[in-house]
């Protein structure tokens, strides 16, 4: 009907439509098989109209004050059908579109392209993102929200919250919320059931689960034996996996692996890389499509078993790992030797376990050298990434800086002697010379104020005009 068709007009189609529905499973017979297709997407646009029509009616009386102060019981009254579920969905909405910001879900709902449902669950996630977010994403995420809204369901409005937290919080935000979940990860200690059964509680981060299920996926596939299928179900087939990465790992003697680590292949903007803003993406496994923290990229990026794919702003690959990155098998023995085991202060853990760190990291462009290189356990080679603390090599150890965003101000500093070593003049008679930009660069003295450059929300470096939602 047209925008100027009177209510009694309106009214009277509406009764109109129930008289037309009533008694229509006795008629059906009567449609041939091609028909019943149309004829259910009419009724279906049909039930989308009226969905919205309800909103509309109700946010009305709302705002006349006909609801008293009783929505839920009010809606129940005048529309029985809620009284088996579903108000509070319908409140929760017309109450919530009610604010500025959920115009454009406002009129989605009631011009019938997203359902009640779907729009409840952008209410919700958007009040559980929204103050993580830059004041300046709200138009972005809003339009990424109701088109989703629009086309899909709330599994996948879901799906989408660490992606938008990472595109469009404030800078660091992304980062620390994986960095809580990393400390939540535990494994508890086995309970009996008095079967001969144990049970293990397992809870891991988005990083631990990529780690597992790149080692476990490609072990679990169906395994047939002389021409038999593999009778085990999948998850008889991922525990045996599981086992058989423990067994490698603790094989040998020494406790060195016997074999390498599981490769993970992470994707991430070159430019979100040196930034720290944005997220890597996992590929390659069944955890692909989870996302990594910039940080939590940055020391993946000192491991072996991890090969980073760099793309370009129009996400074009500009470099499928490098080879110098990795640590040489003589490099890493030259560090058992020097660091004996972990070098960070206090630790002990043996040499066996521990990775190679890139005191000048990796992604910075640091090299791989033994000058530049420290033993660290998992533990503290994720402690040092996220606090920011830097090492350097001095008379045969490693001597660590513990101030928080102690790395970050060697950085500069290295930046700004290598800008001004290029932009200095010749060096005169006095034999002295600009120093090197590849020398080793002192720290100096501790900071007086710490720099936490991880989990202070600020504004992002890059300019405040965000882009529009792409998945």
């Amino acid at each position: 009907m047209a925008g100027g068709t009177s209510l009694a007009k309106r009214r009277k189609a509406l009764r109109l439509a129930g008289a037309a529905l009533e008694g229509l499973a006795a008629q059906l017979w009567q449609a041939q098989g091609a028909e019943l297709g149309p004829l259910l997407a009419l009724i279906d646009a049909l039930g989308e109209r009226v969905e919205g029509a309800r909103v509309a009616v109700l946010s009305e009386a709302v705002e006349r004050g006909e609801v008293g102060g009783r929505t839920h019981e009010w809606l129940r009254e005048w529309a029985p059908s809620f009284r088996s579920g579903g108000s509070a969905r319908m409140v929760r909405v017309v109450e919530a579109t009610r604010h500025q910001r959920y115009t454009g879900l406002r009129r989605a709902v009631l011009e019938g392209r997203a359902p009640v449902v779907n729009a409840a669950c952008v209410v919700e996630e958007y009040e559980r993102i929204g103050h993580r977010l830059h004041p300046d994403a709200q138009e972005p995420v809003m339009d990424c929200l109701v088109g989703l809204a629009e086309t899909g369901c709330s599994r996948d409005i879901r799906r989408v919250r660490q992606q938008l937290i990472a595109k469009y919080g404030y800078a660091g935000e992304f980062q620390t919320l994986q960095d809580k979940a990393r400390e939540q990860r535990s494994l508890s200690q086995p309970c009996a059931d008095g079967t001969g059964r144990f049970d293990y509680h397992l809870v891991v981060d988005e990083e631990a689960k990529a780690v597992i299920e790149a080692a476990v996926g490609a072990l679990s596939a169906p395994r047939p034996v002389d021409g038999e299928r593999d009778l085990r179900n999948s998850g008889q087939r991922r525990m045996d996996a599981l086992l058989e990465v423990v067994r490698r790992g603790v094989a040998s003697a020494d406790g060195v692996a016997t074999t390498t680590k599981t490769q993970l292949l992470v994707s991430m903007e070159l430019t979100d890389l040196l930034a720290r803003t944005n997220a890597g993406t996992v590929l390659g496994s069944t955890a692909a499509g989870a996302l990594l923290g910039p940080e939590t990229v940055r020391r993946l990026a000192c491991d072996a078993g991890v090969v980073p794919v760099m793309l370009g702003v129009q996400g074009e690959v500009l470099e499928l790992g490098r080879k110098v990155r990795f640590f040489t098998e003589g490099q890493v023995r030259a560090m058992w030797l020097r660091d004996g085991g972990c070098s960070f202060p206090g630790c002990t853990v043996p040499a066996s376990w521990c990775d190679g760190h890139h005191l000048w990291h990796w992604a910075d462009g640091g090299p791989t050298d033994l000058d530049h290189g420290a033993l660290l356990c998992g533990r503290h080679h994720d402690v040092v990434h996220r606090k920011g603390y830097h090492g350097r090599v001095v008379d045969g150890g490693v001597q660590w800086d513990l101030t928080p965003g102690a790395y970050d101000h060697w950085l500069r500093q290295r930046q700004s002697v290598a800008g001004d070593a290029k932009s200095a003049p010749s060096p005169g008679g006095d034999g002295e010379s600009p120093k090197s930009a590849d020398s080793h660069d002192a720290p100096g003295e501790p900071l007086e104020t710490p720099i936490d450059v991880w989990s202070q929300p600020g504004t992002r470096a890059m300019s405040l005009k965000f882009p529009p939602w792409r998945p």
